[in-house]
């Protein structure tokens, strides 16, 4: 696959500005998420863009995957799209 210095480009500068911003996970996640959004040979791209190992931005990938949420979550109940109608109760 030929390298796409472009996109290589680009994610370097995104990395640039938001690595100082971001923790270890973050950046983790980060990287995954800019791995998934390019598709195949992402993981080489990014890496090779940010000098990230290629089994860290995998771990960020699985860790997406697993869609992780905090104890409790993010839903509130009560919250969301109301009913449109509601059976008669006579």
């Amino acid at each position: 696959m030929k390298r796409n210095t472009d996109v290589e480009a680009t994610i370097v500068g995104k990395f640039v500005v938001m690595a100082p911003l971001l923790d270890e996970r973050a950046r983790r996640l980060w990287a995954a998420a800019e791995s998934v959004a390019i598709g195949y040979g992402g993981d080489a791209l990014v890496s090779a863009a940010t000098g990230l190992a290629r089994e860290t931005i995998r771990n960020g990938r699985r860790e997406l995957a697993q869609a992780w949420t905090p104890p409790g979550g993010f839903a509130v109940r009560g919250l969301g799209v109301p009913t449109l109608s509601r059976p008669n109760r006579a």
